[in-house]
Order: C-alpha cells, then sequence, then structure tokens
C-alpha cells in the first residue's frame, strides 16, 4: 500500500509538473532562456509616494525544483530590514513578488510589481502595515558580476 501511494504521488508530480514541500514560493512559467536574465544581484532605490526613500537590493536565484527564489533588503531611514519572501512569479521579463518584514515590531508586506529591460529592473510596490498602506516606485540595477 506504501507503494501505491508513494508511486501515486511520483506520477502526479510529473504530470502536473509540480511538488509541494511546504515551500510558499510559487513556481515560475519561465523559459530557460530567461534563467541568466533574472539570476543574480540587483541594488538601487525605492522612493515612497510620500517622500520616504531607501536603498533596496534583491537577488534571484532559479531553485532546484524551477522555482525562483528572491532575496530582499531595503533600508529604512538609514536601517537595513531583512524580509522574508512569500512568492515570486516571473513570466517572460514580468516580475510580481510579495515579502513580509518587520520595523520596530509592526508586522506589514509588501508587492513589488516591475519588468526587468537589459540590466534594470524597475516597478511599483505597494505596502500594508497595522498602520494603513503606502505605495511607491523601485529601481534596481544588476551588479557586475564579482562586484
Amino acid at each position: 500500500m506504501k507503494i501505491i501511494l508513494a508511486s501515486t504521488f511520483l506520477i502526479l508530480s510529473f504530470i502536473t509538473g509540480t511538488v509541494v514541500f511546504g515551500a510558499e514560493t510559487k513556481r515560475s512559467a519561465v523559459p530557460i532562456a530567461a534563467v541568466a536574465d533574472f539570476a543574480g544581484d540587483f541594488s538601487g532605490e525605492w522612493q515612497g509616494d510620500n517622500g520616504s526613500s531607501g536603498t533596496l537590493k534583491l537577488t534571484f536565484k532559479l531553485g532546484k525544483d524551477s522555482a525562483w527564489t528572491m532575496e530582499a533588503v531595503f533600508t529604512y531611514e538609514g536601517t537595513n530590514v531583512p524580509t522574508t519572501t512569500k512568492t515570486v512569479q516571473i513570466e517572460g521579463s514580468k516580475l510580481t513578488a510579495l515579502f513580509a518584514w518587520e520595523i520596530q515590531g509592526t508586522a506589514a508586506a509588501s508587492k513589488l510589481m516591475g519588468e526587468l529591460k537589459a540590466d534594470q529592473l524597475e516597478g511599483i510596490y505597494e505596502s500594508t502595515t497595522t498602520e494603513g498602506a503606502a505605495k511607491g516606485k523601485w529601481k534596481v540595477a544588476r551588479k557586475p558580476a564579482g562586484s
């Protein structure tokens, strides 16, 4: 019986093209040619509609299961704010990502939406906190290899 269940799970995994291991990262439907386009380190800035601003660093990697991973760190009032990536979706040159973060005990989440053009990735963000919502723009450039 255990062999039948394991075999059924394996066959269904191959048919659907996904295996769920409890991760929240969504699988990307990106052609292999686009892998080199997004993979790597990007650095730049974000600016809120309310005048706030800071730096933004994004790192993209393609995981073993063909799911994109993203690490994001931004600064707020000069302090590095680590994040926890919840989802990454890359379709062609378009990015949609959601990450959670916390500042001074206030939990929040930000959704990045953008597009990659050559070595520039830019777009808009929407953040939600217990204190309200914020919107703005962001722009990052690919760091040269080895820097």
